[in-house]
């Protein structure tokens, strides 16, 4: 089983050094790629420093352009896996062999990582997220799939690349280039039967409570929840 990791950078420069040193001794797959969506505050020349094999873009197309450059790529390599991680310093690299475990013996096609789940956590977790995350997000997803997940917003997560070559998914649309990507194809392997599991993850955040995302208030959000409605309800 070949497998890919494709990690989106947009400004990180205060966070990305201690990373990109996990990614360099604990990165799990075979292939690693960064996608630089435009930086303009040293993240790039950091990157290029680490000898990281990186798509350098010219400005910020948005984290889900990257993603699809990413799957595209574990496409054409013939990569069994393509899997994605943040490149804001909340995830573990390391933490990629529990998403790879259950695809490699063949239990699931589709895996996430759960902040919530036993064995996982969640330090300095924000108000507003252990609210809408189990409140919202989740109780979403339970009414429009049936499906009972505890974490269907964490961006630790992994695939079978067959899921790519479904031709009932539609995943160039441009409509996907913001937060919608990740989430549609979530959606589309829920609703197609796919098997889907979670499991525990760390997602740290920072003390200060500040800076800990880039996702714009309810603009954003409504990325996140636009896909699972409109698969959900057929309209995708």
């Amino acid at each position: 089983m070949t497998s890919l990791t494709v990690m989106p950078v947009y400004n990180e420069i205060t966070r990305l050094k201690p990373l990109l040193e996990a990614c360099r001794d604990h990165m799990p797959t075979d292939h690693f790629v960064i996608v630089d969506n435009g930086s303009t505050d040293g993240s790039a020349e950091l990157i290029d420093e680490f000898g990281f094999e990186c798509i350098h873009l010219d400005h910020n197309h948005g984290i889900g352009y990257a993603l699809r450059l990413g799957a595209e790529l574990a496409l054409e390599r013939g990569c069994d896996v393509c899997c994605n991680i943040a490149g804001n310093g909340k995830m573990r690299p390391e933490e990629l062999t529990r998403i790879l475990a259950p695809i490699a013996a063949g239990e699931a096609d589709y895996v996430t990582g759960s902040r919530f789940l036993e064995g996982g956590q969640h330090p300095h977790l924000p108000l507003f997220r252990r609210i809408a995350i189990p409140l919202v997000y989740n109780v979403v997803v339970l009414a429009l799939f049936q499906r009972r997940f505890t974490d269907v917003s964490c961006g630790l997560r992994g695939f079978r690349t067959d899921l790519l070559r479904d031709e009932r998914l539609d995943w160039q649309g441009d409509w996907l280039d913001r937060y919608q990507f990740e989430y549609y194809l979530y959606a589309k392997a829920v609703k197609l039967k796919y098997r889907c599991v979670e499991v525990p993850c760390s997602m740290i955040y920072p003390a200060s409570g500040k800076d800990y995302t880039k996702i714009p208030p309810i603009k954003g959000w409504w990325q996140m929840l636009q896909p699972w409605i409109y698969v959900g309800l057929s309209i995708r």
